[in-house]
């Protein structure tokens, strides 16, 4: 079998100045070390192919430009290589996009890009699993369970406001298609869609109703974080409201999150390259990382590890080697064939830990109930939800009854 000549672009920044004292900026510093990660991952990949019969000869460079903005490689590097993995930043890959389709070599994506950079053909591969696949994924997950619920969606309007747009499109166009009858567009009401920003949630308590079940959903990743904090102490403050969470998989990330909470709520969220420990078939990979490394394979690694697995299965599907995560699913563009990764589990948190979302039990039915005084006088009902409670309000209709 001749060696598989991977060209890897990774951002050193080996020449990027430091600060007094020697200290690197903290940009640099961090895209240094997911550099290393990224690295490390590949070089456990290689190994494994290489063991199973697969050379594969890694070329590494740093695609942060030098001190005059010249970049680090030439088209030579790129015409010896028979796949190319990054570059990681935006920037350096539409530099590196025109040299790499000139000489036709297949591309690897480590992170998620614009269309103009994906959409480029069948030689390309986005190995980070697509948000928008996710949140897709998502709006079908609510648009079938929760099809008769208050469903909620907080708006932010930032940086995942297209994820945000698909969302509500995905989630409107399922259940416009279960109205077969006049009076169903109210029983599959559409999303209710809440203003909001980064930081706060606006004005989701007027949304809220203790006398149905309330489907909060945000598809905003870290860049609200801000927002999830402010929505996590919006929901304790309801705490006579029942609420049901679906959220951006960042959100699983996020230390302020309380676990007690999570699981209060049902949070429930798409999970992807997540390694899997019940395999005892990738264990002896996993145990020689952790040796050489002197820790567990995080993110960064465990993506490249795999995306190069992958590549080398595609050319070889003999090759006796195992992904630490599940295996990638591919799914070509309609535009132009190139191939995005959608593998996305869904996941709810319960017993404090994420379980896969066909493991855990049903949601009970909402049961709604009368509210009281401290002095043990009944709170009004609101008239739209009189209906709900037949012996107290005998002459109530439900919404989809009047005339």
């Amino acid at each position: 079998i001749d060696t598989l000549d991977v060209l890897v672009l990774l951002p050193f920044g080996l020449q990027v100045d430091t600060l007094p004292g020697g200290f690197l900026p903290r940009k640099a510093g961090r895209l240094r070390e997911i550099a290393l990660e990224t690295l490390h991952g590949l070089e456990a990949a290689s190994r494994e192919l290489a063991e199973a019969g697969l050379p594969v000869r890694l070329h590494v460079l740093d695609e942060v430009p030098d001190s005059l903005g010249r970049m680090q490689f030439n088209n030579l590097d790129i015409a010896k290589s028979d796949l190319v993995v990054g570059p990681l930043m935006r920037e350096n890959v539409g530099v590196a996009v025109p040299r790499i389709d000139r000489f036709g070599r297949e591309h690897v994506l480590l992170t998620e890009q614009p269309e103009r950079y994906v959409e480029r053909g069948l030689a390309v591969r986005q190995s980070v699993a697509s948000e928008l696949a996710a949140t897709e994924l998502l709006a079908d997950l609510v648009a079938t369970r929760h099809d008769t619920d208050h469903v909620m969606l907080v708006v932010t309007g930032a940086s995942d406001a297209a994820l945000e747009a698909a969302f509500e499109a995905e989630f409107n166009a399922v259940q416009r298609e279960k109205w077969l009858t006049p009076k169903d567009s109210i029983r599959y009401a559409l999303l209710d869609t809440i203003q909001a920003d980064a930081r706060s949630v606006g004005r989701l308590a007027d949304h809220v109703s203790p006398y149905e079940r309330n489907v909060v959903v945000s598809v905003a990743g870290r860049s609200a974080r801000s927002m999830w904090a402010a929505l996590q102490t919006e929901l304790q403050m309801n705490d006579s409201s029942d609420f049901v969470l679906f959220a951006h998989p960042e959100l699983a990330e996020m230390p302020f999150v309380e676990g007690d909470l999570m699981e209060k709520w049902r949070l429930t969220l798409p999970l992807t390259n997540q390694i899997q420990w019940q395999d005892s078939m990738r264990w002896d990979a996993l145990e020689d990382f952790r040796l050489r490394m002197a820790t567990e394979p995080q993110k960064y690694a465990v993506l490249a590890h795999d995306a190069l697995l992958d590549a080398g299965l595609r050319r070889h599907p003999w090759l006796q080697v195992k992904p630490w995560a599940e295996p990638m699913v591919w799914e070509a563009s309609e535009a132009s064939a190139a191939w995005s990764n959608v593998s996305w589990s869904l996941k709810r948190f319960e017993d404090l830990q994420w379980m896969p979302l066909d493991s855990c039990g049903p949601v009970p039915p909402f049961v709604p109930r009368m509210f009281y005084t401290e002095g043990d006088t009944l709170i009004p009902v609101p008239e739209k939800y009189q209906h709900l409670f037949p012996e107290e309000y005998p002459d109530a209709l439900a919404p989809n009854k009047h005339p």
